[in-house]
């Protein structure tokens, strides 16, 4: 996987994120996050991914 495709993969799954948590929450919740926790956001985040890895 080229490093374009990780980025895009990232940030497609990071959008995917952000939509739920704003969903749950509220709109702008995400952002408050990572400003005033972002360790809380990285590490929900990080948790999230995991439901989407393809294992070979």
């Amino acid at each position: 996987m080229t490093a374009l495709t990780k980025e895009t993969r990232r940030q497609s799954i990071e959008e995917m994120f952000v939509q739920h948590i704003e969903n749950i929450y509220y709109p702008g919740f995400a952002e408050e996050m990572t400003e005033e926790q972002s360790a809380l956001y990285e590490w929900e985040f990080k948790e999230f991914q995991k439901q989407f890895r393809i294992e070979n």
